[in-house]
């Protein structure tokens, strides 16, 4: 039970102090008989009253001060706003190789600004790239096939065809094609013209063949391509029947050279696979005369983020713990070669020397070159000197030498949900380029969220005193995890004594990424969680877990649920309203992360401290009849059918942008697994697995 907080401004203007002062006129004063608004003495008890309750409303402040301090003793500080990210695609004026023993590349340098077009309504967003990005013409210099891997066809072309399967064609077929591993290919898009025997189709489907592209990720793993379906990059070979025709891809980010039966290349591999029986099947195998590999261009990350470079600070002031504000802010963490520089006199000269920036000053002394940065404030701070219980005291960090000025070299700042922009809205390129003709974002950007409340802070400070900054229990390990970065949404900690699965030692964590605004969308290709978000919670929990503790990080399962419900709406009330309401409420149900704080209906049922569907819990068919019953103007829900299928966000398709149908980067890679009707009146799902809404189907009838 928490302790009771006293209540100091317990007073109130007119019944406590105005009607109270009234009513003691007759006893002090009774010669005063005119109560009237308008007696220059009601005036001025209502004056008094006034600066009464003024006073009482700043007394009442001083317990939530001095809150706030307590949590400054305890090194509780607001956690800055995350950044979005975004795949940031930049197109080429001309294909690479310009010729064909052209070797002319294009660069994209690290920390090249692009933006959203700004509007009257809007201002734009500024993304920078985070590496650099270097474009290069692709080198085609192998051609194989699995029977007779040892012999390479390209050498051949323009003699002899390559018959790219058997005679006759199995399922199973492959065919390779390896590019130089000299030559980075990550995230490219690769053009192949095919010359190809031309053919009556020999038994296959020519608009949707029996084919099936995957790409090389090192390891001996495969990652499953999918053909554009852009309106200029569609395939046109035909299945490899067309005399000439072409096909685009686009290459993951994580592509890497794998060897293959001892050979070393960047490798794509073409599998004979029929998936759906209207494909057909090959009656011979297709016939490639000749082929050639282009880059469009390439795909890198971007970051919502503005880089300032040698912004000066000001000048220090010779005493502890001074404090330096940035120009923007919130900051993005520092990177190595951020810095803060000071002037100092090196060999007769005035000089920039760099400090070493640090968490905290607990281990600095003063020789050392220290400083931390509130990310959240934009401040520098350099360290204090504190009086020891000796009465000494101690200088915690060097302080900069009176007079001197401070710079710092660079620093990146931005972050909050304004940088989860929708697909095809980054388009302005802010300095050119030579080659590069144009940028885009095929995805949304999201992981952006804003910096954290005074509100959220409180409750952090409760776990973190709980918590006393190691992690022993469940909720120790589910409270620090969250703490590493704004981008961690949801936490789920499983123990040996609660999964079979989970080793004794071992400590299983259940991550769900900030995803907020891509579910609302309905696009779950944001659950994938980021290997770099992986790598910063082992790094932070690592200090606090135990010696013998072993830490597993991972994504939780996924599980998709469509809703068919038959709903009678109200008298006088909007189907087509009504009908959105429906489909946004059970969104938002069913969702693993919180959404929807505004639907009355919702959180009259999941209660103020919903995060999401909890882990492991029971979905009951009445708990969907008693939500929609509850949406405003529904007035009878007639009939509510589940299905569900597993959901896996590497292999889900993005929703295409309405502004722009078809314009999706491709079909999706792997083809969807089929839903499975719900014959129970409950569902149990696995206690590692949180529940994901699909598209769900309304109809509205009419008794």
């Amino acid at each position: 039970m928490p302790l009771p907080e006293p209540i100091l401004d317990d007073l109130r203007f007119q019944r406590d102090l105005v009607d109270e002062a009234r009513r003691r006129i007759i006893r002090y004063c009774p010669e005063w008989t005119d109560y009237n608004l308008s007696d220059p003495g009601i005036t001025l008890i209502e004056l008094f009253a006034w600066m009464a309750e003024q006073l009482t409303y700043r007394l009442n402040q001083v317990p939530e001060k001095n809150r706030i301090r307590f949590m400054e003793l305890l090194g509780i500080r607001l956690q800055p706003a995350s950044s979005a990210r975004a795949e940031l695609t930049f197109r080429l004026s001309a294909p690479f190789p310009i010729s064909p023993e052209d070797t002319t590349t294009a660069v994209v340098p690290a920390g090249q600004e692009v933006a959203t077009r700004q509007t009257d309504e809007e201002p734009e967003v500024i993304f920078t790239t985070d590496e650099r990005l270097v474009i290069v013409p692709p080198r085609l210099t192998q051609m194989r096939r699995e029977q007779n891997f040892n012999k390479n066809y390209l050498a051949r072309m323009g003699i002899e065809p390559f018959p790219v399967f058997g005679q006759p064609p199995r399922a199973g077929d492959t065919f390779y094609l390896g590019f130089d591993d000299s030559q980075d290919l990550r995230g490219h898009i690769l053009r192949l013209e095919f010359q190809c025997e031309e053919t009556q189709a020999t038994g296959v489907k020519r608009t949707d063949p029996p084919l099936v592209w995957e790409s090389s990720l090192g390891d001996g793993q495969w990652k499953e391509l999918a053909p554009s379906t852009l309106p200029s990059e569609r395939d046109t070979t035909g299945g490899l029947n067309n005399p000439s025709g072409e096909i685009t891809f686009y290459l993951p980010l994580n592509l890497q050279p794998d060897q293959v039966h001892g050979r070393r290349a960047y490798w794509l591999r073409c599998r004979l696979e029929q998936r759906r029986k209207e494909q057909g099947m090959y009656s011979q195998s297709p016939l490639i005369r000749n082929i050639a590999a282009y880059s469009l261009g390439a795909t890198t990350l971007g970051t919502h983020a503005v880089i300032v470079h040698g912004e000066v600070l000001g000048h220090s002031a010779g005493e502890p713990g001074q404090v330096l504000q940035l120009q923007h802010a919130p900051v993005l963490a520092l990177r190595p070669e951020e810095v803060v520089e000071v002037e100092e006199k090196r060999d007769g000269e005035v000089v920039f020397v760099p400090w070493q920036h640090v968490a905290d000053f607990s281990n600095s002394d003063r020789y050392d070159r220290h400083f931390t940065v509130d990310t959240a404030m934009g401040q520098v701070v350099f360290g204090p000197a504190i009086r020891q219980r000796d009465g000494t005291v101690h200088q915690y960090g060097r302080v900069p030498e009176a007079g001197r000025r401070i710079r710092i070299s660079r620093y990146r700042y931005g972050g909050g949900t304004v940088g989860n922009i929708p697909a095809h809205k980054i388009d302005s390129l802010k300095s050119a380029m030579p080659y590069i003709d144009r940028v885009t974002n095929l995805l949304r950007a999201e992981g952006g969220r804003d910096s954290e409340s005074l509100e959220e802070a409180k409750l952090r400070a409760r776990r973190e005193v709980r918590a006393q900054q190691r992690a022993v229990t469940a909720e120790d390990f589910e409270y620090l995890a969250r703490g590493t970065s704004r981008s961690v949404a949801r936490v789920k900690c499983i123990t040996p004594d609660k999964s079979a699965n989970v080793p004794s030692g071992m400590i299983e964590l259940l991550v769900v990424p900030a995803a907020f605004d891509a579910l609302q969308a309905g696009d779950l290709t944001k659950l994938v969680l980021p290997a770099e978000l992986v790598k910063g919670m082992e790094r932070h929990l690592d200090q606090y877990r135990l010696l013998t503790t072993m830490l597993r990080i991972r994504a939780p399962q996924y599980i998709g649920i469509k809703v068919e419900a038959e709903i009678v709406v109200a008298e006088f009330s909007q189907p087509e309203a009504v009908q959105t309401r429906v489909l946004q409420t059970l969104q938002h149900y069913l969702s693993p992360l919180k959404l929807g704080a505004d639907n009355a209906a919702l959180q009259e049922i999941v209660g103020p401290h919903w995060e999401g569907w909890p882990f492991g819990k029971t979905l009951f068919v009445s708990e969907i009849f008693t939500l929609l019953q509850k949406v405003p103007g529904v007035k009878h829900v007639l009939e509510v059918k589940l299905s569900q299928r597993p959901v896996t966000p590497e292999q889900e398709q993005p929703p295409a942008p309405e502004e722009e149908e078809g314009q999706a980067r491709g079909a999706p890679p792997v083809a969807t697994p089929a839903f499975t009707a719900l014959e129970q009146r409950r569902f149990e799902i696995p206690s590692d697995a949180v529940l994901c809404s699909l598209e769900h189907e309304v109809k509205v009838v009419e008794l």
